[in-house]
């Protein structure tokens, strides 16, 4: 049976703090390996908020405790539990508290039943214990087998961008792809929008200004739009019997699709390059294919314009939608790079420029 990384990182994580805790002498040391195995999760950054979580609900709860069990001690016990334990859903829910509400009522239960007379000795050891657990778990976590949100952000972007390449290049064939295909894309954005909470939490304060989280929020614009362009283009399909004007323009949005499709392949690749803060964007200008840039004089083909047999208002119609879909997926991507390029720090020209002035040199030609 294989062992996962992260399943050795936590047994040797919770080994390493229940020894010390052992070797230490102080009483309670179990407390501390109990925090690593409650907070040592997938990811540095869902460990970061499950411990801040913890450690509000302890202090709470001992906080708690401390004031009800001097000034209820006189009532009944499960009258003053039953206070105590609404006055920590109460004061939790006003600090924002989410998932320590269970180790703040084990606090406020403990304490009042088993600890009663030991609370000036088991409150500040307890506390201590739990505090260490959540620092060796988030250590260890950045030492051994670093497991970072950001990067696996980054790589589930990478595999999004490799399947929405494989759409764009679907959509282009004659028939329209599935639609499981676009279900298992917005499933898959689904699944990196709650990731990004994750990466949030490890870029620290005020995240929103971070590179890092400007450039997952650009991946998720950009991925939103071409998901939608992709899902339109592929119910739609393209027609299997065109006349030869239709079938040139058609022609030129199945190179354009392509040239997208690889496009996007290589903003995978940049995302997966590793040893970088920020991952650099493509250094070579995307290529366009020579029928979408010679696209407005082929609209101007007097075929299109003259009535024709082959030429019925439905299939006008249609083409002029794929041609608005594939032009706003171009967009995305020159837009999505011109902002990459602002977050590196590199120049921020638009593509489109750069496209003008080779179209203007082969019309001299």
């Amino acid at each position: 049976m294989l062992i996962r990384p992260a399943e050795l990182r936590l047994a040797f994580t919770a080994g390493l703090t229940n020894a010390f805790a052992f070797l230490s002498g102080l009483p309670f040391g179990y407390y501390a390996p109990l925090a690593v195995l409650a907070v040592c999760t997938g990811s540095y950054g869902g460990s970061l908020a499950l411990g801040r979580q913890r450690l509000l609900g302890s202090l709470l709860g001992a906080a708690i405790l401390l004031v009800a069990y001097e000034g209820l001690k006189d009532l009944p016990l499960p009258i003053g539990m039953a206070v105590a334990l609404g006055a920590l859903r109460l004061f939790g829910g006003a600090l924002g508290l989410q998932v320590g509400y269970k180790v703040g009522g084990m606090i406020v239960v403990m304490g009042w039943l088993v600890h009663d007379d030991q609370l000036a000795a088991w409150i500040p050891l307890r506390l201590f214990w739990t505090a260490f657990g959540i620092l060796t778990a988030l250590l260890s976590l950045r030492l051994f087998w670093p497991a970072r949100a950001s990067a696996a952000s980054l790589q589930g972007y990478a595999t999004l961008l490799r399947d929405l390449a494989m759409a764009l290049e679907a959509a282009a064939a004659p028939q329209p792809h599935r639609r499981q295909m676009s279900r298992q894309l917005r499933a898959q954005l689904v699944g990196q929008r709650r990731l990004k909470v994750q990466v949030t939490n490890e870029l620290g304060s005020s995240p929103e200004h971070h590179p890092l989280h400007q450039l997952l929020q650009l991946l998720d614009d950009c991925c939103s739009r071409l998901i939608v362009s992709s899902d339109s283009l592929g119910r739609q399909g393209a027609w299997a019997e065109l006349p030869p004007a239709l079938g040139d323009l058609h022609q030129a949005q199945s190179d354009l699709l392509g040239a997208l499709a690889q496009r996007l392949r290589l903003w995978a690749e940049q995302l997966e390059i590793q040893g970088e803060p920020l991952p650099p964007p493509p250094s070579q200008p995307m290529a366009i294919p020579d029928r979408w840039l010679t696209l407005e004089r082929r609209l101007a083909d007097p075929d299109l314009c003259s009535p024709s047999p082959g030429l019925s208002l439905e299939r006008l119609q249609h083409n002029a939608s794929r041609l608005t879909l594939c032009s706003l997926a171009l967009r995305t991507l020159e837009t999505g790079e011109r902002r990459w390029r602002g977050l590196a720090g590199g120049g921020d020209r638009p593509a489109a420029v750069q496209r003008g002035r080779d179209a203007s040199q082969r019309s001299r030609r």
